[in-house]
């Protein structure tokens, strides 16, 4: 019973995540705050899904000052950054893009 709950668990924070990436993907330079309003989730939900995304390497965020306060904003990473080109041995980087 655990496992099974577990399993769906696993399955809607995967869900959760692809849609939180295809947000940002369609609105690079996109806030957390801004996530949660196009979403329609907590800004909890999103910060959690957001650490996620940075630390599985999807997404890179970047902070900037406007009116002396702290924006920090997401943005994915291009096609080329996620690929790992050492284990491509017949394609050279520079040749595939």
């Amino acid at each position: 019973m655990l496992e099974k709950a577990n399993r769906i668990r696993r399955k809607k924070t995967f869900e959760n995540k692809r849609i939180t990436y295809e947000a940002i993907c369609k609105k690079p330079q996109v806030t957390a705050y801004e996530l949660s309003k196009e979403i329609g989730w907590s800004s909890g939900k999103i910060n959690y899904l957001l650490k996620k995304l940075v630390k599985e390497g999807l997404i890179f965020s970047s902070t900037e000052i406007v009116s002396g306060r702290v924006h920090k904003k997401f943005s994915p990473k291009e096609v080329g950054d996620l690929i790992n080109w050492k284990e491509m041995k017949h394609t050279k980087k520079n040749n595939f893009f």
